[in-house]
């Protein structure tokens, strides 16, 4: 996992290429004048879907993992707590959705809550697994997020 903030004028050499490419993206990109909605980049390689959320409180919600593309979150305005914990490959599944890239957990050991600011991302790879969407302390909140979709091909 990689947490950071695109003010504060990260290296983007130190990235991995997809990496870096859909970083670059983002900040040559007005992400706030988007409609809502899946925004092709790089074709099935490089993708973001423009998110309109809502938080939710944590309990009854399952983390989540994925195979095949690498999430890199971001957040241009105030957003969310997100839950992050390593994934070992021996948490029992919630379901399964091969077809959408997604497995839910049961549940995870040793997670850890981050809070997000204006400008954060986080780079979350197949061994990360990730609960977001979380209320913050001050109570439920609405905001933007980009999902990028980084293909595991590209690193």
């Amino acid at each position: 996992m990689i947490f950071s903030n695109l003010r504060y004028g990260d290296t983007l050499a130190a990235y991995p290429d997809g990496i870096r490419r859909a970083l670059a993206w983002l900040q040559k990109t007005d992400v706030m004048a988007l409609e809502a909605g899946r925004v092709e980049i790089e074709g099935a390689s490089i993708y973001a879907l423009v998110q309109d959320l809502t938080t939710h409180p944590m309990e009854g919600t399952h983390p989540e993992v994925h195979k095949k593309y690498i999430d890199l979150m971001y957040w241009p305005e105030a957003g969310e707590r997100i839950g992050v914990a390593p994934y070992t490959g021996k948490e029992a599944l919630y379901d399964e959705k091969p077809e959408k890239d997604v497995a839910h957990l049961e549940s995870v050991e040793q997670e850890n809550i981050l809070t997000t600011a204006p400008g954060d991302f986080c780079v979350l790879f197949p061994w990360d697994a990730h609960r977001p969407g979380l209320d913050p302390a001050e109570g439920q909140a609405s905001f933007r997020k980009i999902v990028m979709k980084v293909s595991m091909d590209l690193i």
